[in-house]
């Protein structure tokens, strides 16, 4: 630590002299003393004229920096002796009152230099110590890169455990290409590069899929030495947090998915009820006009009478199914100026955990300039996150490496608006047809068969059309269209 803060002193010696003197205490000590023998020399062959007496800190500053205090101490002393020993003779005071003024005042001043510069190395070694400290035992891996030489110049333990290897073998790209932090591949990295490092501290969200981790990656370039362009990368575990966020989201879509049960089962209770009553007094008048035409001479007005209470029985039936569609349907289309490529992605964002936890890749390929359509975005998010949901279920036992979603938006030839969302599942028998968009029919042990159906009617409700096709290399691929807005 100490040989890096000396690394920053701002002395001008040759490169080599100065790599040479800084390699230990004991080179800088031996150069000190060679530096005190030259100043002397030189003062005592130019006469004294050049005064060179002022050099002497020089070493003193360079034994005091590399030594501490005791070894400045140790250079002042031979300073002044030497200054003494070859001064004394030919100094040109008129008393020697003021001789020894000069060397007073000369190991004074050379005294106070050695105290403050030991000073500031302590300082310096002790704030040092309590940066290099704080970055050690942070719980975030933190490093920092040189783009110039793709090196990495420091990492802290965290960094070293959480990949469990050294930082500096691996180099910054590479920790880069782990982490997601950029792209240095390609034609345009390194303009990419060039507005990264003007962009000031940017953060995003990144898995590593090898150990199944979420981290908080914050990138930004910071200031370094000798004017190298390097940035600061922080890399904080948030894997907790985001199992905590998943969890909660899955508690309320447990809730919602409840909610919507207790829904289905109150509603088919409360029509089991209000139905049951009407088929009963049909069952009861038939098996009385029944009997009335097992005898002979029956009244026949009485079986008309009979009939049509029948009938009135069978009309109430009616208007009570009525009136439970009517509920049911009683969330009609609130059309508002929707973009279709914006309900894909808020459709596919709400999906995100599911996508991840199931390992599914997916494919976008949205269509440009697509004129905005009049639908509500409710219903419209909600027939998308069915069929995207579908096709998750669908690749379940499929391999993770073909699990692929393909999500796009295209203009028909029609002037429509068509959403495809093909999978790579099993696909879908042809015998099943057009039964499929039947409401309670459903190919999954726990589906309730309803899926399909709301978004045929959703679909239909907006002026479009849904249908499926089987994938040519297997899977299956749901299509619907949308009717664009007229200017």
């Amino acid at each position: 630590m100490t040989q890096r803060i000396t690394q920053q002193l701002p002395l001008r010696w040759p490169a080599a002299l100065a790599r040479w003197a800084t390699h230990s205490p004991a080179a800088a000590s031996g150069l000190a003393l060679a530096m005190v023998a030259l100043v002397a020399t030189l003062d005592y062959a130019t006469g004294y004229e050049l005064r060179l007496a002022i050099l002497y800190l020089v070493p003193i500053a360079l034994a005091t920096w590399m030594g501490g205090t005791r070894a400045g101490v140790l250079i002042v002393a031979l300073s002044s002796v030497c200054w003494l020993a070859s001064f004394h003779s030919t100094h040109p005071y008129t008393g020697e009152i003021f001789f020894y003024w000069e060397g007073v005042v000369m190991l004074a001043v050379h005294i106070t230099f050695v105290l403050l510069l030991a000073r500031l190395r302590l300082a310096l070694t002790q704030a040092d110590e309590r940066f290099f400290r704080v970055l050690e035992e942070l719980h975030a891996a933190v490093y920092v890169a040189d783009h110039d030489s793709g090196r990495i110049v420091y990492a802290n333990r965290t960094l070293a455990r959480l990949i469990n290897a050294d930082p500096r073998v691996l180099g910054a790209e590479e920790l880069a290409k782990r982490f997601g932090i950029s792209d240095s591949s390609g034609p345009n990295a390194h303009h990419a590069h060039s507005e990264f490092l003007g962009a000031g501290f940017v953060s995003r969200e990144v898995r590593d899929h090898a150990r199944g981790r979420w981290y908080l990656v914050q990138v930004g370039p910071i200031p370094w030495k000798s004017r190298r362009r390097v940035s600061l990368q922080v890399i904080t575990d948030i894997s907790e947090a985001k199992h905590a966020q998943t969890l909660k989201r899955q508690h309320q879509e447990m809730l919602h998915d409840t909610a919507r049960v207790a829904a289905l089962a109150e509603i088919s209770s409360s029509l089991a009820h209000e139905v049951n009553q009407p088929l009963m007094a049909i069952a009861s008048y038939n098996d009385a006009c029944l009997r009335m035409l097992a005898t002979t001479g029956f009244d026949q007005n009485a079986l008309a009478t009979a009939l049509q209470r029948c009938r009135e029985q069978a009309l109430r039936a009616g208007r009570i199914i009525g009136r439970v569609r009517d509920c049911i349907r009683s969330r009609r289309p609130s059309p508002s100026h929707c973009d279709v490529n914006a309900l894909v992605r808020e459709s596919l964002e709400l999906l995100e955990t599911q996508l991840e936890d199931h390992a599914v890749t997916v494919k976008l390929t949205l269509a440009v300039a697509l004129p905005m359509v009049s639908a509500d975005r409710t219903l419209m998010v909600q027939v998308i996150v069915n069929l995207v949901q579908n096709a998750i279920d669908a690749m379940e036992h499929c391999p993770p490496a073909y699990r692929q979603l393909s999500v796009s938006t295209v203009k028909g030839a029609d002037d429509t608006i068509v959403v495809s969302v093909a999978d790579q599942g099993e696909g879908i028998p042809e015998a099943i047809g057009e039964g499929l968009y039947a409401p309670f029919f459903t190919t999954k042990s726990q589906g309730l068969g309803l899926g399909l159906s709301i978004c045929r009617s959703v679909v239909e409700a907006h002026g479009g059309h849904i249908w499926h096709a089987a994938n040519p290399d297997g899977g299956c691929t749901f299509h619907f269209s949308l009717t664009p807005e007229i200017d």
